[in-house]
């Protein structure tokens, strides 16, 4: 129980798991992931909560990627536990990409795992990742380049929490072993194509055996001491913003390099956009440039520099501003809209350009559209009309994402302009009585 009891002081001082939590678990099959879920199924006893398994088939194995699926399913039904399995061909995806295999095994795993934790509703993700992982991933970073906060390792953030990360392999090893606990073994792993495989594999006993055979702990103490250091320098990026997702230009400049460099990394962090010391670098190049900028980021991201405003916008195959059919929202309900998500709901709060509180009603049916020559609506606060157009521009709206808006009517009549101006005519009073909510966030963005 030692090692439980290890397990349990991290989650209580991280506050990792509650009573009410709703979990998705990256569940590969392997040690790591089978350790972390029997962790969960003993901390059942004290905290109640729920566990989904999501497990990726990466179509890259043949018969052990086949045997992995099935071992997943079978764990479900012993432990009575709802399973989802998604293939995807790694080796396409990564060609579609431009990005390495391991990048895209991970890309399609956390979209895979944020899909899932929408679909159930669930509250957290957990992953499986342990000490080794960490060390690594600090190399890793450390020889491609880096922020400071980019030697932290991986940690637990937001809505992804990490229960064994600091749990060394083999301390994981030796408790499923000495309990006859089955597990996967993916034999890559043992193989030093990949970059981290050779770092675990070459570099680090290389290390241990000719300079520090406690080369790891030595490294496990720096990330906790840089982890500290960190948190005394944590910036928040929504400190800067002009609106949700897009930054001030000018907040930015006011502060130090440093901090730039550190609102700029944890910018790029929320859309998951791996963080280099060179990326950094040619973004705040960027800064004292004149006109509008656009820097290419991977992963079909990329950084806009227009006005004052930066902002991050994922790619489309084809543009988005292509002739859409109108859309019905019944209230209470939710849509999808191009890159956008619309919900409607009974609620008497609502907060920021993203949500309007309006005197609509339970019943009531909008249509959602984009914008059309003439449109106009009367902006809250005003007597007289104004063209939707002219509001967009004074908004300082990228051209090329004027179109792209989605515009909410009722009887041919304009509500709100998604995140931008609602209608004088429909917003709430206030004087009691139902009201209903619109509010609206863009799909493309997802977090770890």
């Amino acid at each position: 129980m030692k090692i439980f009891n290890r397990f349990l002081t991290k989650i209580k001082k991280e506050n990792l798991v509650e009573t009410g939590d709703k979990i998705v678990l990256g569940f590969s099959g392997g040690p790591d992931s089978v350790f972390l879920l029997e962790m969960f199924m003993k901390l059942k006893k004290i905290y109640q909560f729920d566990i989904i398994l999501a497990h990726v088939n990466h179509l890259l194995r043949g018969e052990d990627a086949e045997t992995d699926e099935k071992f997943t399913q079978k764990i479900g039904e012993i432990y009575n536990i709802p399973v989802y399995v998604k293939r995807i061909d790694i080796t396409e995806k990564s060609k579609k990409e431009n990005i390495g295999l391991e990048e895209a095994g991970r890309t399609a795993r956390y979209e895979f795992f944020n899909e899932i934790s929408e679909k159930e509703k669930c509250n957290k993700i957990a992953l499986a990742h342990n000490l080794d992982d960490q060390i690594e991933t600090f190399l890793f970073r450390m020889i491609r380049g880096t922020s400071l906060l980019g030697l932290e390792g991986i940690n637990s953030h937001k809505n992804f929490i990490r229960p064994i990360n600091e749990l060394y392999k083999s301390e994981i090893m030796e408790y499923l072993n000495n309990n006859g606990i089955s597990y996967r073994i993916d034999l890559t792993n043992f193989e030093n194509e990949f970059t981290r495989n050779s770092i675990r594999l070459d570099l680090i006993p290389f290390i241990e055996k000719r300079y520090n055979k406690k080369f790891k702990d030595k490294i496990a103490t720096l990330i906790e001491e840089i982890r500290d250091i960190n948190s005394l320098l944590e910036v928040d990026y929504k400190n800067y913003e002009l609106e949700s997702e897009v930054l001030s230009l000018d907040l930015i400049l006011k502060e130090q390099e440093y901090i730039q460099r550190k609102i700029i990394n944890n910018f790029l962090s929320a859309y998951s956009i791996e963080v280099t010391h060179e990326k950094i670098k040619g973004i705040l190049k960027v800064f004292s440039s004149e006109g509008s900028k656009e820097i290419n980021l991977g992963k079909n991201y990329i950084l806009k520099k227009q006005y004052n405003r930066l902002s991050i916008e994922q790619k489309q195959e084809q543009e988005l501003k292509e002739a859409q059919e109108v859309l019905t929202l019944k209230i209470p309900g939710k849509v999808e809209f191009l890159n956008y998500i619309i919900e409607a709901e009974i609620s008497d709060n609502a907060f920021g350009k993203n949500s309007f509180l309006t005197n609509l009603k339970e019943g009531d049916i909008l249509r959602i559209r984009n914008r059309r020559e003439g449109d106009r609506i009367i902006p809250c606060g005003m007597e007289n009309s104004k063209k939707v157009k002219d509001i967009l521009i004074n908004e300082k709206i990228p051209k090329e994402q004027r179109d792209n808006i989605p515009i909410l009517t009722k009887d041919e009549e304009i509500v709100w302009i998604a995140g931008v101006r609602g209608s004088e005519k429909y917003k709430a009073s206030n004087k009691n009585g139902e009201r209903v909510k619109l509010s609206v966030r863009r799909k493309d963005k997802w977090q770890g």
